[in-house]
């Protein structure tokens, strides 16, 4: 190994060069050819899985299935603006609050009942 004390000035070009090097072979991928085939490719490929999902959509919202979905969706709707939906999740909430309160209300009362173990218990 060399024990001679390099110039700090050194060290500093070779990251710079680094640098400049790495942005001209980053900048050379970007302008390579196969960058631009693969872009169009993709490009493509986006366009027609999009022609192939649009005609999917339409061909489902045709068929029976679809006009099915559309009134259960439409009928959903209306039950959700005139309050219907709302006003049975709300009883349905408060059931199971209901519950949930009295079961910890019992469990509360077991655990208050029980005499007292341990050292803290005895007299």
């Amino acid at each position: 190994m060399n024990q001679e004390p390099r110039p700090s000035g050194e060290f500093s070009d070779e990251l710079r060069a680094l640098g400049e090097n790495l942005r001209t072979v980053f900048q050379a991928a970007w302008d390579s050819d196969d960058r631009r085939r693969l872009q169009r490719e993709i490009e493509t490929g986006m366009g027609e899985l999009a022609d192939s999902l649009s005609k999917a959509a339409r061909e489902f919202s045709e068929s029976d299935t679809g006009k099915q979905m559309k009134d259960e969706v439409r009928d959903l709707g209306e039950r959700l603006q005139s309050g219907e939906v709302e006003s049975k999740v709300r009883q349905d909430l408060t059931a199971i609050l209901r519950k949930l309160n009295d079961e910890l209300g019992r469990a509360s009362s077991s655990w208050s009942s029980r005499p007292p173990s341990g050292p803290e218990g005895q007299a």
